[in-house]
C-alpha cells in the first residue's frame, strides 16, 4: 500500500511538475505581494495571510520534492524563532505578524533559504531605515514595517537562492 501510494505520487510530480510548481509560485508571490502590502499600510499582517502561505507551503510539498520535510520543518522554526529571541530581548523588535509570517513561508522554503530570506530583508530595512535617518525623514525610535523587506527577501531567496547560497556558502 504505501509503495503503491508513492508511485502514485511520483506520478503525479512527474506528470504535473510544471504547470503545478509553476501555479504554487504565483500564489505564494501573490500572498507576499498582500502580505506587504497590507503590512506597509496598516503595520500589521493578518493571520488569514499567514495561514494563506501555509497552505500554500503545505500544497508546495509534492510539487516542490527537493526540499525535504526535516528541511521544511527547520526552516519553519529557525528564522522565525531568530525573530523571536529578538523580539524577547528587544520589545517591539518585531511584530507577532513577522514572526508568524516568517515560520509560515519557512515551510515552504526550507531552513536554508529561510535564513537567507532572513538576512536579505534585515540588509533592505537597514538600508531604508539608513536613507529615512539620512534625509531626516525618521529618527532613531522610528518604527517602520518590516514586512515588506521580510515578503522582498523570501521573493529573492525563491528567484535567486541557489546562487546566493553558492556565493555566501
Amino acid at each position: 500500500m504505501i509503495n503503491h501510494f508513492i508511485l502514485n505520487t511520483d506520478l503525479f510530480v512527474q506528470r504535473w511538475n510544471p504547470a503545478g510548481r509553476a501555479v504554487i509560485l504565483c500564489l505564494f508571490f501573490g500572498v507576499l505581494t498582500a502580505a506587504a502590502w497590507i503590512d506597509g499600510k496598516t503595520r500589521t499582517i493578518p493571520d488569514k495571510l499567514v495561514l494563506a502561505v501555509l497552505g500554500v507551503s503545505l500544497l508546495s510539498i509534492p510539487l516542490f520534492p527537493e526540499i525535504g520535510l526535516p528541511d521544511r520543518l527547520f526552516g519553519m522554526c529557525s528564522a522565525s524563532l531568530l525573530l523571536l529571541v529578538l523580539t524577547l530581548c528587544v520589545p517591539g523588535a518585531f511584530g507577532g505578524g513577522d514572526i508568524k509570517l516568517m515560520a509560515a513561508c519557512g515551510v515552504f522554503l526550507g531552513w536554508r533559504y529561510s535564513l537567507l530570506a532572513l538576512g536579505i530583508a534585515v540588509f533592505l530595512g537597514a538600508a531604508y531605515g539608513s536613507w529615512r535617518l539620512f534625509i531626516k525623514k525618521a529618527d532613531r525610535k522610528t518604527r517602520i514595517a518590516f514586512g515588506p523587506f521580510l515578503c522582498a527577501g523570501m521573493a529573492a531567496a525563491v528567484l535567486w537562492g541557489d546562487p546566493m547560497i553558492s556565493i555566501f556558502f
